[in-house]
């Protein structure tokens, strides 16, 4: 024997790869598959002739969240909102004096991409998924009762 303490055996320590980190569980599989299924409907749904009519209050909330980014960003940096238009068919338009243009300009896009993601992220959790579909019921009707002339669903005056 020597005069050396003994040394203990190396601990080992399972170090996780890459592909486990990444692997969704099966509820999240379930999630996916579905958010991918209701992207394939929706832009079906956007893009066909007579069916895009159903979707109009969906394209209203959508074009909504995308000019309410801008008209938040217009007032953030000093802007003054002189007119704003949403429309189901061509998209919206908010109409800015002042502000940073820049700023403005890239928050419709940051902004919906980040709500969007506040949307998606809700699905993991069911309070915040009760909670953003209140938002999104509330969203899909505030455009109903705006624009009656246009999503004229009952009419009792003269034919």
């Amino acid at each position: 024997m020597s005069g050396q303490p003994p040394v203990a055996p190396p601990i080992t320590t399972p170090i996780p790869t890459a592909i486990s980190v990444i692997t969704p569980t099966s509820d999240q599989v379930v999630i996916i598959y579905v958010i991918l299924a209701m992207a394939v409907i929706i832009f079906g749904f956007w893009n066909v002739p007579i069916v895009r009519n159903l979707i109009n209050p969906l394209k209203l909330f959508t074009i909504g969240l995308h000019e309410l980014c801008h008209i938040s960003a217009a007032v953030l940096s000093g802007g003054r909102i002189l007119r704003i238009t949403i429309d189901p068919h061509i998209g919206g338009a908010t109409i800015v004096e002042g502000g940073r243009p820049t700023f403005i300009l890239a928050s419709g896009y940051v902004g919906s991409t980040l709500l969007g993601g506040l949307f998606v992220l809700a699905g993991y959790s069911t309070l915040v998924a009760k909670i953003m579909s209140f938002v999104l019921g509330v969203g899909l009707i505030m455009p109903l009762a705006l624009v009656r002339d246009k999503l004229c669903v009952w009419n009792s005056g003269p034919s």
